[in-house]
């Protein structure tokens, strides 16, 4: 069995799909993606949350959306905004509709498609012609690819080409993140292959001006700039390679990220952004915005270029920062969350930005709502890029989780079903259900963290191959119905260091925190910076979560006199999942890690505000000490994950 494949390493191929000529791999397959086990749960909660009840975050997700005129609530804020909002919200619910394969959430989000196209006006502009930003429209697009993806409705394409056409440079390049247009101008380009969207996309790059330019990319330079922008611009040189193979844009596009990962990121995988890029202090919040755009250009970066780093960095923010930026049930959010949280009420944003307001609170309504509308795609994405292709027909196992795909490939229909309850467990099986022995290209991933990764076929070890952490691998043959391949990850509990700061634990893709015992109760404040928004579903609560027992907790490291290097000893529980349980759920949390831990003095400052993580050489000790129980920074509201040492 095992002698009849052909094993290639560090796979490296190129596709013509949609056009993009310079790109590894290519996604558009979410009507061919199925969720299973954990990640439908999260999504059917979303279905059954936020997404599925606009009524509850309220303002402008109560209105027409886009099938219609949104009115103004008051004069709160800029004239764009509820249509970018509500934009982010049908990209979401739409893309979640598709992979539930939900009728109503479709119907909902395709409604406001059609209704945009049916609505363009005389020159093929496409948006409420009153609203002058074209940076809504850059993130309807998102929705409106989603729906091509899906229905391959080829209106869409020609709607979208005559709306880019409408534009100039100039155009491109004097409002605030219009260059972004870039990213819908390029991917109609990929289908029709009309040379004026090209050249439209290269010479409004090329006469900068905008935040993050070539420039601005391309230098060396600390860059202190909104992280929504920040997020958003890191894709467009990217993606001018992606269609040119102009190696200058590909570097600009690394240069940014890795200023990006260098300057500001935070150890749940999303960096600093309060609402700006605030360098690496762990004490700095990071907005719920960021994390879906951030994953989203990550995507991009993924596709391009066919590095596993970017499919690692992907499931890190995800997994970490996503999944504790809402409560569990998907019914509230916050807008700024924190990797040290150690409280969340209506007046607890510990950053500059709005500082005493309700921006750290788990709520349904915010006051500005971009991150109640973006909070909708972060998974719904994250599933729509779990399986990619390549080059002659490979089938790519991108991103790991529960969920199965069915494919084309030498002329046949195939199915695979990944059964595995990652990033807790550390094995996935890959069945194959075919109609007859097929020729498959096969692509998967060994991630970075992975030192020592096995792979299995029909319960055999696969010899003569090398797993390297932090490459694609590729297993070409012929595969049967029913043949079973099994890859086996170690994920061995790994001490990281945060320089001057703290020591944190990962495990795996899962960062692990202490979840600190709190008193939640229902705030039923009515706060005046709401302009009038509150839920209208008595389900969805606003939350005032405080602690309910010492968070102040150090951990004691034995440090190598030669090398520097720390280490612990720790015990790790795993526990076997209930049938049906969500791993993510507080009480079904499946692998904890006991940590031994020191009590310090280290209070909430004023009553109400995270304090500072305290310096290292100036620890004040209560004499307790005991341990502690570590889950997934996922299951927990409250947490402790950045911990002070000493030797």
């Amino acid at each position: 069995m095992v002698k009849r494949l052909l094993f290639i390493l560090l796979y490296i191929c190129t596709t013509a799909a949609y056009g993009q000529e310079f790109s590894v791999y290519s996604e558009g397959l979410i009507n061919s993606i199925k969720p299973d086990g954990w990640l439908k749960e999260f999504l059917v909660r979303q279905k059954t949350g936020m997404t599925g009840h606009p009524e509850a975050i309220a303002y402008p997700y109560n209105t027409c959306l886009w099938n219609g005129d949104i009115p103004r609530n008051r004069d709160y804020g800029q004239d764009w905004w509820r249509y970018e909002q509500t934009a982010y919200y049908t990209d979401g619910l739409l893309r979640l509709g598709y992979l539930l394969n939900d009728q109503e959430l479709i119907q909902k989000g395709e409604s406001g498609i059609t209704y945009t196209m049916e609505h363009a006006q005389q020159n093929g502009r496409l948006g409420n012609p009153v609203i002058s930003s074209l940076w809504p429209m850059v993130v309807f697009a998102r929705a409106m690819m989603a729906d091509y993806q899906y229905s391959k409705d080829e209106k869409i394409i020609n709607a979208l080409e005559k709306h880019y056409l409408s534009l100039n440079e100039k155009d491109l390049t004097v409002g605030r993140r219009h260059i972004l247009n870039l990213e819908g101008i390029l991917w109609v380009y990929g289908h029709t292959h009309n040379p004026k969207l090209l050249e439209l996309a290269r010479k409004a790059y090329a006469i900068g001006g905008f935040e993050m330019d070539a420039k601005a990319a391309g230098s060396d330079d600390y860059i202190h700039l909104h992280g929504v922008t920040y997020a958003e611009m890191l894709k467009v040189p990217l993606l001018l390679y992606a269609y040119t193979g102009d190696k200058e844009y590909l570097r600009l596009a690394l240069n940014a990220e890795r200023k990006l990962t260098r300057d500001h990121m935070l150890p749940d995988g999303v960096y600093t952004s309060a609402e700006f890029t605030e360098g690496k202090d762990i004490d700095i919040a990071h907005e719920t915005c960021d994390i879906t755009d951030y994953t989203w250009s990550l995507g991009y970066y993924l596709t391009v270029t066919g590095e596993a780093e970017w499919a690692d960095k992907i499931e890190k923010a995800i997994f970490n920062a996503g999944l504790g930026s809402v409560t569990k049930d998907f019914k509230s959010l916050q807008y700024f969350s924190s990797v040290n949280q150690f409280i969340a009420t209506g007046n607890s944003d510990l950053n500059n930005f709005k500082k005493g307001s309700t921006w750290m609170a788990y709520r349904p309504t915010h006051e500005t709502e971009c991150c109640a509308g973006n909070v909708n795609r972060f998974m719904p994405n994250y599933v729509s890029r779990m399986w990619l292709r390549g080059k002659d027909d490979a089938i790519v196992a991108a991103l790991y989780g529960p969920s199965s795909i069915r494919f084309q490939c030498n002329g046949s229909t195939c199915e695979i079903q990944e059964k595995t309850n990652y990033p807790f467990n550390e094995d996935i099986i890959f069945e194959f259900k075919l109609s007859r022995d097929t020729e498959i290209p096969f692509v998967f991933r060994t991630p970075n963290w992975c030192k020592n990764a096995q792979v299995r076929l029909n319960g055999r070890p696969v010899k003569d191959i090398s797993l390297t952490p932090g490459t694609f691998s590729m297993l070409k043959g012929v595969f049967r119905n029913g043949d079973r391949l099994t890859l086996h990850f170690d994920m061995p509990v790994e001490l990281c260091d945060v320089p001057d700061q703290g020591v944190y634990f990962m495990r795996g893709p899962l960062l692990y925190s202490y979840a600190i015992p709190s008193n939640k109760v229902e705030d039923k404040t009515v706060y005046e910076n709401m302009n009038g928004k509150v839920s209208g579903n008595p389900d969805f609560k606003c939350w005032s979560i405080t602690p309910a027992a010492p968070f102040g907790y150090a951990v004691k490291l034995d440090q190598d006199p030669a090398s520097g290097t720390k280490s612990i000893k720790l015990k790790g529980k795993v526990t076997r999942m209930q049938e049906g349980a969500y791993p993510f759920d507080l009480e079904h949390a499946p692998v904890k890690i006991t940590l031994p831990v020191h009590a310090i003095k280290w209070d909430l400052l004023e009553n109400r505000y995270n304090p500072e993580l305290p310096a290292l050489d100036s620890l004040e000790f209560t004499g307790k000490k005991g341990t502690i129980e570590l889950v997934p920074y996922g299951c927990t509201e409250l947490r402790l994950t950045v911990f002070p040492w000493f030797k």
